[in-house]
């Protein structure tokens, strides 16, 4: 069997025990005895009926410059330093006439954007208009091609022989009743 705790020298564990045991015990029992607590005082509490609790003090209202509130929707003047931390970019004008140049040039520039955004428009809207121009230039050709070539072929046949109506109509007889005669079957084994 595998050895428990318990079990090893006896002699060891018992003074272990006893030097373990007897420090803790009278440690403890020292500590509680001479550690000395004042005695609790009693706390009165005072009426809620007291004139000082019923008092209200008023309390300090502070203005928006001594908090440091922004002012809302207001302009700044030109000659104003930012604080740091606040955004760049942003210029105000105290003027009503230079605020409005300054809206004018902005106006000036978008209806640029837009102008030449419809330049482009009607630029690639010609460019389509062309390619579908050549596309009907193309089939046109291709379909006087076409005409020529049966125009050709049908005069040819006209100088041949003499009326290609009646040549025409006997081979299409004889290849109908030989349809009809014969047959082809396919077998498989």
């Amino acid at each position: 069997m595998a050895p428990t705790k318990g079990s090893g020298s006896g002699k060891a564990s018992n003074k272990g025990d006893a030097k373990k045991s007897k420090p803790l015990s009278s440690a403890s029992k020292v500590n509680k005895k001479t550690a000395k607590r004042p005695p609790p005082k009693e706390v009165k509490s005072k009426a809620r009926t007291e004139s000082s609790l019923l008092k209200k003090t008023k309390k300090r209202e502070y203005t928006e410059e001594e908090l440091g509130l922004p002012k809302l929707n207001a302009i700044t003047p030109v000659g104003v330093v930012k604080p740091k931390g606040k955004k760049k970019g942003k210029t105000f004008v105290d003027d009503a006439e230079g605020m409005m140049t300054i809206l004018a040039m902005v106006n000036a520039e978008k209806e640029g954007q837009i102008e030449s955004k419809m330049m482009k428009a009607r630029q690639l809207e010609e460019i389509r208009e062309a390619k579908r121009k050549e596309a009907e230039a193309r089939q046109a050709q291709k379909k006087s091609k076409l005409e020529d070539a049966k125009q050709s072929i049908r005069q040819k046949r006209k100088h041949k022989g003499g009326s290609s109506e009646t040549k025409a109509e006997a081979p299409t007889k004889e290849s109908s009743s030989k349809s009809k005669g014969k047959k082809k079957s396919v077998a498989f084994a």
